[in-house]
């Protein structure tokens, strides 16, 4: 078992995700901003709020079955939640107006996207530590876009079978103790803190060179 409860810091990408929301200037106009410098400080306040954290834990031989036909069943994986922490619903709901509140949520998500590269990096070393490799990510849970811009690698993500997913997401929360980072599941079946992802990262055995 390796389990990893971290609080951790991410990058800015400031410029990046300033460009980002640059080429959405009827919406800025719409929102109240004025300036380029205006849109880089409101980047650099949600910035501020971030309070990441992550749980993730490796599963080998599918022992997290949930009933008789073991729906959770993969060889090997790891089990990440990630959450940015809860300082940003509040700010989200003080926000002005619905365009101000897309901006916000457009910049979190990429926040959120960069938190889950840094995870899914640490999970990838583990892997060929164990000579492995770390196969692409399935998404048991995502928070809801809205209408905000979300990236790429979110918007195209693959998603877990929703009826799995659903099934599967507590007993996950379970076995990974989301709980050290703050992490619950409502009776509406949505995470608290709002932005928050739980993904698996399939792992395989490291094909050996000059083997077919």
């Amino acid at each position: 078992m390796m389990r990893k409860i971290k609080r951790f810091k991410i990058t800015s990408r400031s410029r990046e995700i300033l460009n980002r929301l640059m080429r959405e200037l009827p919406l800025l106009r719409r929102a109240g901003f004025q300036s380029q410098p205006e849109v880089s400080a409101f980047i650099t306040d949600i910035f501020k709020r971030l309070d990441p954290g992550v749980v993730y834990e490796f599963n080998q031989d599918a022992h997290w079955e949930l009933d008789d036909q073991s729906v959770l069943h993969k060889e090997m994986f790891s089990a990440c939640a990630v959450t940015l922490g809860d300082q940003l619903e509040p700010f989200l709901e003080s926000l002005p107006n619905e365009d101000k509140k897309i901006a916000a949520m457009t910049v979190m998500l990429e926040f959120l996207k960069t938190a889950i590269l840094f995870v899914t990096d640490l999970v990838k070393e583990q892997a060929q530590k164990e000579e492995c490799e770390a196969l692409d990510l399935q998404f048991v849970y995502l928070p809801s876009f809205s209408t905000a811009g979300a990236p790429k690698m979110l918007r195209e993500a693959v998603l877990l079978d929703k009826t799995l997913a659903d099934k599967s997401l507590p007993l996950i929360l379970e076995k990974i103790h989301a709980d050290k980072i703050d992490v619950t599941l409502t009776q509406q079946g949505i995470l608290a803190p709002r932005f928050t992802t739980v993904f698996l990262v399939p792992w395989q055995k490291a094909k050996r060179k000059g083997k077919k």
